[in-house]
């Protein structure tokens, strides 16, 4: 066996560990299922690649053939995830894995197709094979490197620059040995492409946190055991149907598809631990406000009855006593509002009553005078005379106060936090509420997920706040948007739209209960 073949199967076994620590953040995050698919097509490449260089078998190369093809999308994918452009392209990710997987499904097709086989290894298939990898992957890196140059934060771009590095390593090298196929006067490079590439992507999954959480060296070193043990037993199959390829195969799918449920099972095991724990933090949190609001009505409770019990023990008359029996059952209304509040916030129900924006910004902002943000400045610019809305007082003013909150905590050396105010009448009537601030600014995967549930970059955050403030104004009829800078601050505008209040019912702040924090 060649060294050329033993270093394909360390490169194999290394995307495999790598395409388990991507695994093990899927659902969590974006990059984390297209960085997978990418390494599961190049440990697929590098092991047909080890199997041709050993057996000879033709069949090989149309396996190589196809996982080359099908290794351009993904690498598409991941990059459109990293700039945060993967939703506004959504549909050109899906036609692309269409259209590349219908060619590297014929490259696979052909191995029980001999007709088929002969034209998908002729030039002219490779000819095309080389156009489309080349064009998807340079659209890919153009989009990178102007990602790369946008970027005004230091870690960002050593982020940016080492993924251009390492895609470069890990997708153009190989297009060395396709050219070189072509009878092209070029060296094959791409094993020694996919095996460099690697401690490049593992720097930056690892060091610079590029799934948003950091992967502890437990999860890393679990993740290269089951690779080293599923290359073994690739190098089984192999020895076992060296003769049978269709039989190869397929059990070296097997062995790949339970190798990374594997994976995905234990490398999970470490990684949700530690969001488990930030759940349960989250969970306490809320428990512990909910405490705060129910206490004092508890306590007025517990007083009155007491009194009330003294009184009835020491045998003297109720009769001078009514004002004891009307604070009962005022603590009875207001822990009945307390509880209603909880479980509109929870469900976001809202219930509609004439709504004067602007006397709801002074109240919220009025409140944060006393909430700690001494260095943050607040301004507010309230256009006169705004058209009436029906609105929830409650659900608005959390809303709110989330969006205030949120540019506060943005602002930790200071800053403007200027809440505006204004009438829209194009495109249908409407009032625009936005909170703008001057703090630290989103990168453009963290604005892409801003309004998902339970996504945060705050260590101690529920990832509710946005995902709140975005449910509460669709639940009104409004749209909510974002737009922001590294380093220029946040601007989140409500748009809110104009209906007919309903009448005969108290304004809002006249008898709606303000919810306490």
């Amino acid at each position: 066996m060649s060294g050329l073949a033993w270093l394909s199967l360390a490169a194999c076994a290394g995307q495999l560990a790598l395409a388990g620590l991507a695994l093990a953040r899927v659902g969590k995050s974006p990059l984390a299922l297209p960085l997978a698919l990418l390494s599961i097509a190049l440990s697929t490449w590098n092991f047909a690649h080890f199997a041709y260089a050993t057996s000879g078998e033709e069949g090989w190369r149309l396996i190589n053939l196809g996982a080359t093809l099908l290794s351009a999308p993904c690498a598409m994918h991941f990059i459109l995830a990293f700039i945060g452009q993967r939703r506004r392209f959504a549909l050109g990710i899906y036609a692309t894995y269409a259209v590349y997987g219908v060619f590297g499904v014929v490259a696979i097709y052909a191995l029980s197709s001999p007709w088929l086989a002969v034209r998908a290894t002729t030039p002219t298939f490779a000819r095309i094979t080389l156009a489309l990898v080349t064009l998807l992957l340079g659209a890919g890196w153009a989009l990178l490197l102007l990602h790369l140059r946008r970027a005004p934060q230091p870690e960002e771009r050593i982020r940016s620059g080492l993924l251009l590095l390492g895609l470069v390593l890990l997708v153009a090298l190989p297009g060395t040995d396709l050219m070189a196929e072509l009878g092209l006067n070029v060296p094959r490079l791409g094993t020694l492409g996919t095996l460099l590439g690697l401690p490049v992507m593992a720097t930056v999954a690892l060091r610079f946190q590029l799934f948003g959480k950091a992967l502890s060296s437990g999860a890393a070193l679990y993740a290269a055991m089951l690779a080293v043990v599923g290359v073994l037993a690739y190098l089984i199959v192999f020895r076992l149907f060296a003769a049978e390829q269709g039989a190869l195969v397929v059990g070296t799918a097997a062995i790949t598809f339970a190798l990374l449920a594997a994976a995905r099972r234990g490398v999970s095991a470490f990684v949700t631990q530690r969001e488990r724990l930030e759940h349960l933090a989250t969970l306490g949190r809320f428990s512990a406000q909910m405490a705060h609001d129910l206490k004092n009505p508890i306590a007025a409770l517990k007083g009155a009855a007491q009194f009330l019990k003294e009184e009835h023990a020491q045998g003297r008359p109720w009769n001078d006593k009514g004002d004891f029996l009307d604070l009962l059952l005022e603590q009875v209304e207001r822990l009945d509002r307390v509880v209603s509040t909880y479980q509109r916030l929870g469900r976001v129900e809202p219930l509609p009553r004439p709504l004067d924006v602007n006397g709801l910004v002074a109240d919220v902002l009025s409140l944060q005078a006393f909430a700690g943000y001494a260095n943050v400045k607040m301004e507010r610019e309230l256009a006169a005379a705004l058209p009436p809305c029906a609105g929830d007082y409650d659900l608005l003013a959390n809303a709110l106060e989330n969006l205030v909150r949120n540019a506060c905590e943005a602002m930790p050396q200071g800053g403007t936090l200027t809440v505006r105010t204004r009438h829209e009448s194009s495109d249908g009537a409407g009032v625009v509420l936005s909170v703008e601030d001057t703090g630290e600014g989103m990168d453009a995967r963290t604005r892409e997920r801003a309004f998902d549930e339970f996504f945060t970059t705050k260590a101690s955050g529920s990832g509710l706040g946005l995902a709140f403030v975005r449910r509460v104004v669709e639940a009104h009829g409004g749209e909510v948007a974002l737009t922001s800078r590294e380093g220029r601050g946040t601007i989140v505008r409500l748009r809110l739209p104009i209906h007919g209040a309903p009448e005969g019912v108290p304004a809002p702040g006249e008898g709606a209960p303000w919810p306490s924090r």
